[in-house]
């Protein structure tokens, strides 16, 4: 019933159907609902990135940081992958942020096992015509840097000419230094 209120004329409408499944996706007790709909859910929230209401695109992106964060890692990279490589403006940036939200909330071991399906679409992305995709590569590239280091990820990005890597590099120092100041400094006693 959720879902077919997607299509309701009114954005408010299509907005609170996100805000719903947001609070929904919260409960443990009710994510087991959502494992026959997955990947119908996660394309509906994506696809919503394309609606003219501002309200509903914010919902939806809530929404989808939700998701990253509760459902199985291995389902939502497999249904964003595809997406990332071949999915259009804003669509595509969309599964960006949300894989980005994912790697946020892992372990460095869970997305280790995910690097060599992640890679070449992101690389792919750092391509893209839309400059908001390629920012948006980055910053989940620098996601993955961060969370499973830089041994793990450099085979990945040999493939990169040499401006895309000193840009990359530029992000990830950018993003150490800002963790090393937000993180508690211990002071002698």
């Amino acid at each position: 019933m959720l879902l077919e209120n997607l299509e309701d004329e009114d954005g408010s409408t299509r907005s609170l159907v996100f805000g719903v499944l947001t609070e929904m996706l919260k409960q443990d007790c009710l994510q087991s609902g959502f494992q026959g709909f997955t990947e119908l859910v996660i394309l509906k929230v994506l696809q919503a990135h394309k609606d003219p209401e501002k309200d509903v695109v914010r919902a939806a992106e809530s929404c989808a940081a939700t998701m990253a964060g509760v459902l199985p890692p291995e389902m939502v990279v497999r249904v964003l992958n595809p997406i990332i490589k071949t999915g259009d403006f804003p669509v595509n940036q969309a599964a960006i942020k949300m894989l980005t939200k994912l790697v946020e909330k892992q372990t460095p071991e869970s997305i280790h096992a995910h690097l060599g399906d992640i890679m070449p679409g992101l690389l792919k992305a750092y391509d893209n015509v839309e400059s908001s995709v390629r920012k948006a590569a980055v910053f989940c590239i620098v996601s993955l840097h961060q969370l499973v280091g830089e041994a793990q990820l450099q085979p990945h990005l040999e493939c990169l000419n040499g401006s895309k890597m000193k840009l990359l590099s530029l992000y990830i120092k950018r993003a150490q230094a800002q963790s090393t100041t937000t993180s508690p400094r211990l002071t002698p006693s």
